[in-house]
């Protein structure tokens, strides 16, 4: 594969964001000449900020706020025709909602039979759910996802009875799933039946192929190994767009090889339909790839190739990768040590920790600032805006706690500020310091024994053996004796 036709694949694609205009929605579209793929993060209830809870203002609450770690295929219901697409989401027991700028017709036509979807887990912070809509008639490249953008983003719902109508099938594990769902590591129908072809069209075809290339291939072709070809010396360049590892191939040896074969399509690409698996390697030696394993995040596999390129005099191997979703990763390919970032310096450290985006940086440091001036309201604002544009930031969900709980006193903005510290946990069940949190609020709402069992488990996380966990826990402990000692009232002083 050339330079040149790389390129102009490269501008065959778009990237943009979708949903409601001037919103923060965590929805993203990738659009290639023959498909439109479209990725929606989704999130527990209790991560937005502002007074309303709200995740983003496309969707409504979970039924009765469910987790990440309850969520299953059957609380999304998404349906295409050949003119339009819904995407709904379980909003209640008998209700469904609608997700904004993702219902309606669309700008035109689908290749119905192709269009399928998927959701896969990233650890506890999200779901990612992941669409691949095929256009009917392929090689331009569409101004917009939705015929009409303004109606498409307008509040929408539906009742359970009209979502029975949804075709369901049966997957291997005896559950019921619909019929547009395709399970994150396999392929879609068409794509297997499409491989299942008739076996005696293959036996007519190979044996017409061997009759006339019997006078040419006398000599047996040389079998080629990839470690005698590809230096496994990666290199890696990363965008909020997408991915490219590089890896420098042996000129001869690459000279040979195209001689031998005949073409320059050497390697395989394979990754199924989530996106979240890769297996890339030499034809001819599937057995030793170059890289197999689960990806640090998930891509769009219509977009993914390889191309070689001659740089500083020798042939480089590229693998190009577009991202579904913008946040860094930690690493390329699970167990490949040179393809993870690791924490060499501050500014890695907090892109490890979920924060990476420029002004939820800036946003953060001026709530950090406001918060040891006594500031707390300022800096819960500021702390909003960071976990608007990076909701994976552990620390500032953390800090954020630790601000309302100066000012807040109320029974309901407690539970409020507990959620908080329960998913900075979700995200990373060894931060101490959200442990700590959760500890002190649960003394708030006078849940005293849980309150010692957070402090308690939270002391053992935390290896500098602070002196402030022992402080806490003695205070829990009187508060505790306090409560239960307290003047109760007598039953005819009460009223009804």
């Amino acid at each position: 594969k050339t330079a040149a036709t790389t390129t102009t694949l490269a501008a065959m694609e778009t990237h943009h964001i979708l949903g409601p205009p001037k919103e923060f929605n965590h929805m993203y579209g990738y659009q290639t000449a023959d498909s439109y793929c479209i990725a929606i993060q989704l999130r527990p209830p209790y991560e937005g900020g502002g007074g309303s809870r709200q995740i983003h203002k496309i969707t409504s609450e979970w039924d009765s706020r469910k987790g990440v770690d309850d969520l299953t295929p059957n609380d999304m219901m998404i349906k295409f025709t050949e003119r339009s697409i819904e995407v709904c989401k379980r909003g209640g027991s008998s209700a469904w909602h609608m997700i904004r700028g993702l219902h309606g017709p669309t700008y035109q036509q689908l290749n119905r039979e192709k269009c399928y979807w998927t959701m896969t887990k990233h650890g506890g912070r999200y779901w990612l759910i992941s669409i691949e809509l095929v256009k009917k008639t392929p090689g331009k490249l569409w101004s917009r996802l939705m015929r009409d953008e303004r109606e498409a983003n307008r509040p929408n719902m539906k009742w359970d009875k009209d979502m029975q109508k949804t075709a369901m099938i049966m997957d291997k594990g005896g559950k019921f799933v619909p019929s547009t769902y395709c399970r994150p590591t396999e392929k879609p129908k068409y794509e297997t039946q499409e491989e299942d072809l008739d076996p005696q069209e293959v036996v007519i075809e190979e044996l017409e192929m061997l009759e006339d290339g019997a006078a040419d291939d006398k000599t047996a072709k040389k079998s080629w190994k990839m470690a005698e070809l590809v230096d496994l010396r990666f290199g890696m360049e990363e965008s909020t767009l997408s991915m490219l590892v590089s890896m420098r191939l042996d000129s001869s040896k690459w000279r040979e090889i195209q001689r031998d074969l005949g073409t320059t399509d050497v390697f395989g690409l394979d990754i199924p339909f989530g996106g979240n698996h890769i297996r890339f390697f030499l034809k001819g030696d599937e057995e030793s790839p170059i890289l197999a394993g689960k990806l640090g995040g998930c891509v769009w596999r219509k977009g993914c190739r390889w191309h070689v390129e001659q740089k500083d005099g020798h042939p480089m191997l590229e693998l190009y990768m577009p991202k579904q979703t913008p946040e860094p990763w930690s690493f390329v390919v699970e167990g490949y040590h040179s393809l993870s970032r690791t924490a060499y310096d501050p500014y890695q450290q907090m892109i490890l920790d979920g924060l990476w985006d420029d002004e939820a940086i800036e946003e953060k440091a001026k709530g950090d600032e406001y918060f040891r001036n006594g500031e707390y309201r300022s800096a819960v604002t500021c702390y909003d805006r960071t976990l608007e544009r990076n909701p994976d930031s552990y620390i500032t969900l953390t800090n954020r706690a630790a601000a309302r709980l100066a000012f807040e006193t109320e029974k309901f903005k407690l539970e409020e500020i507990l959620e908080d510290a329960q998913r900075a946990l979700e995200i990373n069940p060894q931060w101490y310091k959200a442990k700590f949190r959760e500890g002190v609020i649960l003394s708030k709402l006078h849940r005293y024994d849980e309150a010692l069992w957070a402090l308690e488990e939270g002391q053992r996380m935390d290896r500098s053996n602070h002196p402030g966990w022992e402080e806490e826990i003695n205070t829990v402990k009187e508060e505790r004796v306090k409560w239960h000692n307290r003047k109760k009232r007598s039953y005819l002083q009460d009223v009804e």
